[in-house]
């Protein structure tokens, strides 16, 4: 378990399932919000309680990959002294609409990105991060200054794509994840790569 010390944490995941909370006008979400929504319970460490409809072969197959990725789980279910939070977000804000659930017209102002963190390891020698585009339409390069995560120890890190499953290679101050597209998100598992020099 994660052993969360509060109660305050996302609910069910809407993974998959066919509408959204707007009702039959709500589409759901595309596959690249799903990625987004998984990745943001899985490093805040909230219950992973999906509601979809696991006898819909398709919808299965879809998510599937997301749902059952064994690093987006290990990152949910881990334990290093913090449950994982938000620690940054873009200077740009844009006001973004949706409507809700007894369908009105809502208006928000949202940060074209946000970042989110989870110590992996109490020594901040790894450290999980959520890069999110949060743009409706536009793809963009999100950089993570190693600097900036909170108790992240290394200066020349490797990074792994948690979504790719796949290492990307030892970086020097920062990393920049390139072309991610809109509601889409980069996972990553940030390691210290000065251990192994």
């Amino acid at each position: 378990s994660s052993h969360l010390i509060s109660s305050q944490y996302p609910d069910m995941l809407e993974v998959g399932c066919e509408h959204g909370p707007g009702g039959d006008s709500d589409p759901g979400l595309t596959i690249e919000e799903t990625r987004t929504h998984f990745g943001a319970w899985s490093i805040v460490s909230s219950p992973l309680t999906l509601s979809h409809d696991v006898n819909n072969d398709t919808v299965m197959d879809q998510i599937w990959p997301i749902i059952a990725n064994p690093e987006a789980i290990a990152v949910n279910q881990a334990w290093a002294g913090h449950s994982g939070s938000p620690f940054s977000s873009s200077g740009a804000t844009t006001l973004r609409s949706f409507k809700d659930a007894e369908g009105k017209v809502q208006t928000v102002k949202t940060a074209d990105s946000q970042y989110f963190y989870k110590p992996m390891k109490e020594d901040g020698s790894e450290v999980a991060v959520l890069l999110i585009n949060q743009m409706d339409d536009d793809s963009q390069d999100l950089t993570l200054n190693f600097s900036d995560v909170p108790g992240l120890s290394c200066s020349t890190c490797s990074v792994r794509c948690i979504w790719g499953r796949k290492d990307l290679g030892d970086y020097t101050d920062s990393f920049t994840f390139e072309g991610v597209a809109a509601h889409d998100s980069a996972f990553l598992m940030i390691t210290s790569a000065e251990a192994a020099y």
